[in-house]
């Protein structure tokens, strides 16, 4: 059985295969965001990588049948649905396992759907043997000199990376990944592995699909992945990443976990909400005589009408809702359900407070022109939309808009592009004042929200007697 690293408790089991010269770490960004929207994440470290180095076969067969041995041991009862996610050398070995699962192979039953991002496909890879040689020269034997070795570790994920480089941290635990490899490994992909044929064998594989491609990808971008790899996917979306190069899961961990949380929504899977009720305390202040009747019925309809992370928006468009989600997730982080679709349905549903600001438009239209300034913004400063940033870029964009010095640009100002249609800087000081104000409202009106903050104050039935600063009451106790 392969090594893995695996988070997450509860939900669908999405096992995750990685690039070449990197290992299970390289899904760990992704990992994180899927396993708090309800997901099991389990990344394997294949034969000759991370801490499978030392582990043999290397051939395209014997990763495949390493990944089914490891894939039969992580479901709990083989009856669970499952996802498969194979990126770049990962890619073709997940077409291959995705093809004796529809074959109907022991253990691999209710595999749902395939992810593939910058994938290697199931043919030889496109790869001009000039690249080849030169990729052999440089990372194929160590040079015996550790400083030198890292430098030439650190090129290759560098050359591999799009236009928005990768953060530091993130750097270095990929450069680490290629310096624990096996040579040997690398030299049997790069001179066979990448050259199996596997095209008769793969076939047509009749599942939900999605495929990732990076438009600064030279060798297995968007053109690349639908001449030799969509013929084999007949139920496949494709996802093009602007301005992204072959590292997707290193470089646009939010994003990809976005789309996979939609396709996961899309084929049907349940994603669970991890904290679906507080604590029994907490349940039982609410059930108390404390609380009066109509309060916890309030109580228990906020907590009935919480979003889970399969919810879909109904006011705004699907790429507008990956914006609010995470513009969301940097004012609330990690608050447990989802709150960005809690503030969709509050919009879509024309709830409000009846409170705005008078240089702001109704609240609809600001939210949507406040959204289109972040993603102009964010356009203007990295090139990106703003759900593809890293979340200190976000977090350095809403800082600016908090200052107001975020608003629509000089060609905006003048009426020419898109961001014409942005607020102006002081307007969008405005809004996101109200956005940080109704995250924080929608957040804490959920008696979820209520406990992890310590609030006990509807439970004012038979009155507070304890009033003084530091004093609490029994029941709060």
């Amino acid at each position: 059985m392969l090594p893995f690293a695996r988070v997450g408790e509860r939900g669908p089991l999405l096992v995750m295969l990685h690039w070449l010269g990197g290992d299970s770490s390289s899904w760990t960004a992704v990992s994180h965001v899927l396993s708090q929207r309800g997901m099991r994440c389990a990344a394997l470290d294949l034969p000759g990588f991370g801490r499978a180095a030392n582990t043999a076969g290397y051939s395209v067969a014997a990763m495949a049948d390493a990944v089914v041995e490891t894939v039969r041991s992580l479901r709990f009862d083989g009856n669970e649905p499952w996802l498969l996610a194979g990126h770049s050398m990962g890619g073709k070995v997940a077409a291959v396992v995705a093809r004796r699962a529809l074959d109907g192979e022991g253990g691999l039953d209710r595999l749902h759907g395939l992810l593939l991002m910058s994938a290697s496909p199931p043919g030889p890879e496109p790869m001009g043997e000039n690249k080849r040689s030169e990729m052999l020269a440089s990372l194929g034997e160590s040079t015996g000199k550790n400083a030198e070795d890292r430098a030439r570790a650190k090129k290759f994920v560098e050359s591999n990376t799009g236009k928005l480089a990768i953060p530091p941290m993130l750097l270095e635990q990929a450069i680490d990944a290629v310096l624990r490899m096996s040579r040997t490994a690398f030299r049997a992909w790069m001179e066979h592995g990448s050259n199996e044929d596997w095209r008769d064998r793969v076939g047509v594989l009749d599942l939900p699909s999605l495929v990732f491609a990076g438009t600064e990808d030279a060798a297995l971008g968007p053109g690349s992945q639908r001449e030799h790899t969509l013929p084999h996917l007949p139920r496949a979306t494709t996802v093009v990443l602007k301005a992204a190069g072959h590292l997707l899961p290193l470089e646009r961990p939010g994003i990809v976990a976005e789309y996979v949380t939609q396709f996961v929504t899309d084929i049907g899977l349940q994603l669970p909400v991890l904290q679906s009720a507080p604590g029994s305390a907490f349940a039982g202040l609410i059930a108390s005589e404390r609380t009066s009747p109509e309060t916890r019925r309030v109580m228990e309809a906020r907590l009935t009408g919480a979003q889970d992370w399969n919810a879909t928006s109904a006011f705004f468009t699907a790429a507008e809702f990956r914006t609010l989600r995470a513009l969301v997730g940097r004012v609330v982080p990690e608050a447990g359900w989802d709150v960005a679709a809690s503030l969709d349905a509050q919009l879509a549903e024309a709830r409000g407070d009846g409170w705005r600001f008078a240089d702001l438009p109704p609240d609809g239209d600001a939210w949507r022109c406040g959204l289109a300034s972040l993603d102009a913004g964010a356009g203007r400063a990295h090139g990106v939309e703003f759900a593809a940033l890293f979340p200190d870029q976000q977090d350095g964009l809403l800082q600016e808009a908090c200052a107001g010095e975020l608003g629509r640009g000089i060609l905006g100002t003048i009426g020419v592009g898109n961001s014409a249609e942005a607020f102006s800087a002081e307007a969008m000081q405005q809004w996101f004042e109200d956005v940080r104000a109704r995250c924080a409202q929608t957040y804490v009106a959920d008696p979820r929200g209520m406990e992890r903050v310590g609030f006990t104050g509807f439970a004012d039935d038979m009155g507070f007697t304890q009033v003084q600063l530091g004093q609490r009451e029994d029941f709060e106790r």
